[in-house]
Parts: structure tokens; sequence; C-alpha cells
């Protein structure tokens, strides 16, 4: 899962990819679980998340697609947490040159609504 956390030197934004490891323990039908550590696979700027989430999504992005849907798909694909998931679809609406009107749906600059 990606989390933004700020820099310590420069005060800017990044993601930081964490897997965490954990311990699984059944007694009946309980389960219970603890965390024994977490690594970090991997960190961008915002800029690197968002083109890199170009590339993937080129198949998956329509003109009308919802910002639930694109939320979605980048929580599915990315691991995105849902707090960051506004701040990149801002970020993929102006690289993707889409407006959206009705703050539910986007839409190519250009385009016809439908």
């Amino acid at each position: 899962m990606y989390i933004q956390t700020p820099c310590a030197l420069c005060g800017e934004n990044s993601f930081h990819n964490v897997r965490l490891l954990r311990r699984n323990l059944f007694l009946g039908d309980k389960r219970i679980s603890w965390i024994i550590g977490a690594e970090v696979t991997d960190s961008c700027t915002p800029e690197e998340l968002a083109w890199s989430a170009l590339h993937v999504l080129a198949g998956h992005v329509y003109n009308g697609i919802t910002t639930n849907e694109l939320c979605k798909i980048l929580r599915d694909t990315f691991g995105i947490l849902d707090q960051y998931c506004c701040d990149l679809v801002q970020r993929l609406k102006i690289e993707l040159d889409m407006y959206c009107p009705d703050r539910q749906h986007l839409y190519y600059v250009g385009s016809r609504l439908p």
C-alpha cells in the first residue's frame, strides 16, 4: 500500500509503497494477527506516481469515467489509500487533460458531453 509522508530534508511529500509483514494465529474460529515488521519496497514523488499511473491506466480510462471508478482502479492496481485518491485523481485530471463538470464524471477536453 502506498502511504504519503513528508521528506525530512526538504519537506516535500513523497509516496512510499509499504509492505506489512504480519503473523496470524488461528484459535478455533478466531484469528489473531500482529505486525512483525514493515518494509518500504518503493519510493517516489507524487508526479512520478501520477506518471506511472498514466501508463497503467491508459487502457482503463475512458470519456465519462466516474471519479469513484478511477479511485477503485487506483486502489486495486496501485494499493493507493482512499485518503490519497482525490489528490492523485486531480493530478491525473490535469495530465490527461480532463475536466469534471458535475464533480462525478471525467471528460476529455474537447469532447462532447453525452
